[in-house]
């Protein structure tokens, strides 16, 4: 009995193995996760990337330079002689799984060359990040233009996404919630899916067509705006058009929208961008909404990275890329 369950545990792994290289050849899903070394906490616990790092995140080799921000390669050189657009955002903005050369910022360093691009993003910042870090404005040399990316999970002000607790219960997605965070609390499960995210692409496939994770997170953020009316989003707008029209500095706005939404560009799946939109126009702020440019798309769900709920394909780097060069 022994030998028997001995020989299916080893045939059972051979299986696996073998399912795992057939996934990894034909890259039915993307790998996520960070490693050691490319972000560490400075002042007020911001968290931003290590100065002149380089390593390896959501499965591409990326590169930072002396500021911090992404660049193409090590040793990367901006040109003082041309003037600077700094980019704000988060990991959508910072090209998460993709080549630098290859997200939208990369794509625009390449195609305008007279212009510098200092891609200021970083993976989790929210509003209380950007804040913080609005200083970064006065640290580039030549600064005409400031393009802010928003996607639709800048509203929060920390990692809590919404207290249920307070307010009206959303049964299914607090009962989703409570599931999560009870595995989230068990150490063993929570490295263990940290160490599987970022090296099995089985592992992402399997987890991506079962929980539905596009799903699961726009559910969190629709109910987040439907019960809030962003007063730290208009609080960070206001310092920064503020802090722009002082500067005598050119202030773009683009609205990016998640995955989940494109399948269904309805009036409620859109409340989040119409309340942007408002928030947007009565402080006069220059932006453009792109929601719509994906939902538009005949494979919107091509737009975006494999099971994940906004960053960006190389495929929609590309089209973002093609929208936002007409704003330059």
């Amino acid at each position: 009995m022994k030998k028997i369950i001995l020989i299916n545990i080893i045939v059972l792994i051979f299986i696996l193995i073998f399912l795992e290289l057939i996934a990894n050849f034909f890259k039915i899903s993307n790998l996520m996760g960070i490693e050691p070394g490319l972000i560490g906490n400075y002042k007020n616990n911001i968290h931003r990337m290590i100065p002149n790092s380089s390593g390896i995140h959501f499965g591409q080799k990326i590169f930072i330079d002396s500021n911090g921000y992404r660049v193409p390669y090590k040793d990367y050189e901006y040109n003082d002689s041309n003037n600077s657009v700094s980019i704000i955002g988060d990991s959508t903005a910072f090209g998460n799984g993709v080549r630098e050369e290859n997200t939208f910022v990369g794509r625009l360093r390449k195609d305008l060359i007279n212009w510098n691009f200092y891609n200021t993003s970083v993976p989790g910042y929210q509003i209380r990040h950007f804040k913080e870090n609005l200083e970064t404005i006065d640290n580039i040399n030549n600064i005409k233009k400031v393009f802010y990316f928003i996607t639709l999970n800048d509203v929060f002000d920390s990692s809590n996404i919404v207290d249920l607790s307070k307010k009206k219960k959303n049964i299914v997605t607090e009962t989703q919630n409570k599931k999560v965070d009870f595995l989230k609390n068990i150490k063993i499960i929570n490295e263990l899916n940290a160490f599987l995210r970022s090296k099995s692409y089985l592992y992402m496939y399997a987890k991506g067509i079962t929980t539905d994770p596009s799903k699961r997170y726009f559910k969190n953020i629709l109910i987040h705006y439907g019960k809030n009316d962003l007063e730290e989003m208009i609080a960070f707008l206001n310092q920064l058009r503020e802090k722009t029209v002082k500067k005598n500095i050119k202030l773009k706005i683009f609205i990016l929208p998640y995955e989940f939404q494109t399948r269904n560009c309805n009036e409620r799946n859109l409340l989040p961008q119409n309340k942007l939109n408002k928030i947007l126009l009565d402080l006069k702020i220059d932006f453009v909404d792109y929601t719509l440019n994906f939902c538009n798309y005949k494979n919107p769900k091509s737009l975006f990275y494999k099971f994940d709920p906004m960053h960006l394909s190389k495929k929609g780097h590309s089209f973002v890329f093609n929208l936002v060069k007409n704003e330059m």
